[in-house]
């Protein structure tokens, strides 16, 4: 009896520590989920917390755009302008002569507007494919509008990437020989106006010389450098110089697209520069008769 009361009483104190160890057991399982829980809802709200607002800022209008510009330039800013491709202020070229502040001759008069698509970056390899010509005055008023796809006679329209002309949509357009009339009509007695200015310079050149025809030199501003010189901008491609001004650029990389976009703001910038002078005077163009064959891109029309 002795020896079975022995061994119940070690039971029993057995029986009693094993359950006290899983009640501490549970309760420490437990302690630890409701820590875990907790340092997740820590976690969530630390989050959220640090979760940055979307904040939206309201585009400027074009009245403030010239103001903002201005308040941005820091102490000391100077405009640069500068590159082998780009036409230098004041100079006398083959064809147009720059814009400066330092010229010798004062011109009031319209402005034409200009801007080829081409099928490369040189006359001596590539075709003019699209034309555009936009007259205005000094107020940005439209006086005379001219624009057609051109066929460029080798086959090659280039980067339709870019211009979006396929050679389908230029095969029936006139020649670059049948506007060149065109070209001088509207061009003659006015300031010539382009986006890097050189560019068109060089292809017009070109298509002067190969009907036969030389040109006098041509009073010209060169957008790209006058937005250096009244506007601070990341860069000065059209589209961001348009954009500092509240505008739509519609149309973009057509010839037609470009010059409306350069006629809104070059009043607006004018307004803004110093007095602009020229090297040269104006000039009558050589005569030539204006066929007045056009076959527009259609997105234009």
């Amino acid at each position: 009896m002795d020896t079975f009361w022995t061994f119940t009483l070690i039971g029993g104190v057995f029986f009693y520590f094993y359950k006290r160890a899983g009640r501490t057991r549970a309760t420490e399982q437990k302690r630890l989920l409701e820590k875990a829980r907790q340092n997740e809802l820590k976690l969530s709200t630390v989050k959220k917390k640090s979760t940055p607002k979307k904040i939206t800022t309201a585009k400027p209008s074009v009245k403030s755009a010239i103001k903002t510009s201005k308040k941005t330039r820091g102490p000391g800013w100077v405009p640069t302008y500068d590159g082998p491709m780009f036409a230098q202020p004041g100079e006398k070229s083959d064809l147009f002569s720059y814009a400066s502040f330092t010229g010798k001759f004062k011109i009031d008069g319209t402005f034409s507007l200009i801007d080829f698509e081409t099928s490369g970056f040189q006359p001596t390899n590539s075709r003019i494919l699209e034309v555009a010509v936009i007259k205005i005055d000094l107020i940005g008023n439209i006086l005379d509008e001219f624009t057609t796809l051109i066929n460029p006679e080798d086959g090659n329209v280039g980067r339709t990437d870019i211009h979006q002309i396929t050679l389908s949509m230029v095969k029936n357009a006139p020649r670059l020989s049948e506007v060149v009339g065109d070209l001088l009509k509207i061009l003659d007695s006015s300031i010539v106006v382009a986006h890097n200015a050189r560019f068109e310079e060089n292809f017009l050149e070109s298509a002067f010389r190969e009907v036969g025809i030389k040109h006098p030199l041509m009073p010209t501003i060169d957008t790209l450098w006058l937005s250096r010189q009244v506007l601070e901008l990341p860069n000065y491609k059209l589209a961001t110089v348009i954009d500092e001004f509240g505008y739509d650029f519609e149309d973009a990389h057509t010839a037609l697209g470009d010059v409306r976009a350069m006629a809104k703001v070059l009043p607006e910038m004018l307004t803004m520069s110093k007095e602009i002078k020229f090297p040269s005077e104006l000039q009558k163009s050589p005569s030539l008769t204006a066929t007045g064959i056009v076959l527009p891109r259609k997105s234009n029309v």
